[in-house]
């Protein structure tokens, strides 16, 4: 009788995520951001928010992808020191990351573009704010990095120079481009600085919400389809650290 070999069956491949660089968040996420993936990153000043972004994006350095830091209120030489303090040096990753600057400008008009920094006049120049995130994240396609992520702090400010509904067509807009490149990214917002009703409206572009509760210490992820998951949060000397909840 011949012999019939059987090769066993493979299991199911698994989606890559882009993890935050904070292990208990990431647990709370299954993983990390899918890519494609739109977080939006809520909580008041003072919260953490801020770190967290960071951090996320400088572990995106760490895995070899490529990380867009878009500012709308601080200089990037401000959020650089902010890093350099949690230890997170961007000398050894030069050409894997930019810092889309749309706040620079406002003090300094004649700035010009150098290899980790693009200038944009005016938060509320949407066509050069877009072009000038799409078109490092397309140079960065071109020289074969795949995997991209984006972090946006924040649209408090965008929210204060252009109308709810025309931040939401930009940001569905941007959204459509990101998905595009399979990115993932972070936007950060104060809900309480805003209208419920426009903050509602700006949920609706979400795939992922992380909401930090400073006064109860604790992070909370929700993601359609599936239970809130939460977890204690803090800020220490090195970053972020998140003790996820057990699962009921």
């Amino acid at each position: 009788m011949r012999k019939i070999d059987f090769e066993p069956e493979k299991p199911p491949s698994t989606v890559h995520r882009h993890r935050t660089g904070i292990e208990g968040l990431d647990d709370l996420l299954n993983g990390g951001l899918k890519p494609g993936a739109l977080g939006l990153l809520i909580g008041p000043s003072m919260s953490g928010r801020g770190t967290l972004a960071r951090q996320y994006f400088y572990q995106g350095l760490k895995e070899d992808n490529a990380s867009i830091y878009v500012t709308t209120k601080n200089f990037t030489e401000d959020i650089v020191t902010l890093m350099e303090e949690k230890k997170w040096t961007l000398d050894a990753y030069t050409e894997h990351y930019v810092f889309v600057d749309a706040y620079s400008p406002q003090s300094d008009p004649s700035l010009k573009d150098s290899v980790d920094v693009k200038y944009v006049a005016s938060v509320a120049d949407f066509a050069r704010l877009t072009n000038a995130i799409v078109s490092t994240m397309s140079e960065n396609l071109a020289r074969g990095v795949l995997n991209q992520r984006v972090v946006f702090d924040s649209i408090d400010t965008v929210l204060m120079y252009v109308s709810a509904q025309g931040v939401y067509r930009f940001l569905s807009y941007l959204r459509a481009k990101i998905k595009g490149f399979r990115s993932s990214s972070m936007f950060m917002i104060e809900p309480d600085l805003h209208d419920e009703r426009q903050v509602k409206t700006l949920f609706q572009l979400a795939d992922v919400i992380i909401e930090l509760k400073p006064d109860e210490g604790i992070v909370q992820v929700t993601q359609p389809g599936l239970p809130k998951r939460r977890g204690a949060c803090r800020v220490g000397d090195t970053g972020c650290i998140v003790v996820p909840e057990p699962l009921d």
